[in-house]
């Protein structure tokens, strides 16, 4: 039986990576087209000037661009997908799933614009701050820059997720909320690791901007999971 299971998740996992491959690459071949204008909008966040460094800099960089942006306008079309093939694993209703589906984009878009709108501009604004004087002149590499708001963008989207993962987890029997109320102190201490990894500044308040919401976030799905859990399970789970 557990044999069974095992090739039929394979078998889900499979058609799974080639419809989303399939996804993202119409996606980003989309995304090319409007490449110059994505570029303008990371440009309009971070206020600094780039440059190419050498001749295929700039189609590289869009290509590498299209591709990012490719990944993160085919989030929906994923998440649905993924839903369709392993839905049986989760032990959701049909309705719960697509809720589920529908908050996990909403948050990880959420987490897109919330690095667009506040952490973008505050980390590169400190960065480029900090390298001031000693007639020390910024010269951003179209490739850095991209990689890095890219990578930026994803990753808080990512830690945006937390909901989600908690809820998810909890209603596949791997974790309850009275564990997870009792390590809260554990959880503070890899969200500001992983906060310090996102964040590419030293400060506290740029690692702050990411930290408060991710904490928040994990309160916010130990709730949902004490709410959806059965009674006798939520049962003195305080902490």
């Amino acid at each position: 039986m557990e044999r069974e299971k095992a090739v039929l998740l394979l078998g889900g996992a499979r058609r799974f990576a080639w419809k989303a491959l399939i996804v993202v690459a119409l996606s980003g071949a989309v995304s090319f087209a409007f490449s110059k204008g994505l570029l303008r909008l990371l440009l309009k966040a971070a206020h600094v000037k780039i440059y190419f460094l050498s001749l295929p800099e700039v189609f590289l960089s869009s290509v590498e661009l299209s591709i990012y942006a490719g990944v993160f306008f085919a989030v929906p079309f994923i998440v649905f997908l993924a839903w369709h093939e392993f839905h049986g694993v989760t032990g959701l209703k049909r309705l719960q799933g697509y809720a589920f589906a529908l908050a996990a984009i909403l948050l990880f878009y959420g987490g897109g614009l919330f690095c667009y709108t506040i952490v973008l501009p505050s980390g590169i604004g400190f960065l480029v701050d900090f390298g001031k004087g000693n007639n020390i002149v910024a010269m951003i590499s179209m490739e850095r820059f991209v990689a890095f708001c890219s990578g930026m963008i994803f990753a808080c989207s990512a830690a945006f997720e937390i909901p989600i993962i908690l809820l998810l987890l909890s209603k596949m029997g791997l974790v309850r909320a009275k564990t997870l109320s009792k390590t809260r102190r554990y959880a503070m201490l890899v969200i500001a690791i992983a906060s310090a990894l996102i964040t590419p500044t030293p400060d506290l308040y740029n690692m702050a901007l990411i930290a408060v919401p991710m904490y928040i976030l994990y309160e916010v799905g130990i709730l949902l999971m004490r709410i959806s859990e059965p009674r006798g399970q939520s049962t003195g789970q305080g902490g």
